[in-house]
């Protein structure tokens, strides 16, 4: 898979989701300051469908950061994608990754 050049770090604020279309797929990306990680999920909510992740609050689960829908609460993993509310729905992960100022999405 190839990687895609995102836009630089600077369009992407911190502690807050953005979205990016990288193909036919719509991407949530998001930057952890507290952990200077960047994470990238898809879009869609598979629960309420609506593109919706990359509104969503950010926070912690026993140590495992994740982003909670802002409509029905649901939440999911930003490591793996997996939902803590609901285990039948599940989130495609993202590698991201940032290289001279600039942001990487592989896949998409």
């Amino acid at each position: 898979m190839n990687w895609t050049n995102i836009g630089s770090i600077e369009q992407y604020p911190t502690e807050l989701g953005s979205c990016v279309k990288v193909g036919d797929a719509q991407v949530a990306v998001f930057h952890l300051a507290t952990e200077q990680k960047w994470y990238a999920v898809q879009n869609f909510n598979p629960q309420n469908e609506r593109m919706v992740i990359s509104r969503g609050i950010l926070g912690d689960q026993e140590g495992t950061p994740i982003v909670i829908c802002p409509l029905h609460k649901y939440r999911y993993s930003l490591e793996n994608g997996e939902c803590f509310t609901d285990e039948q729905y599940r989130l495609k992960v993202y590698e991201v990754r940032e290289e001279g100022g600039e942001l990487f999405l592989k896949g998409g």
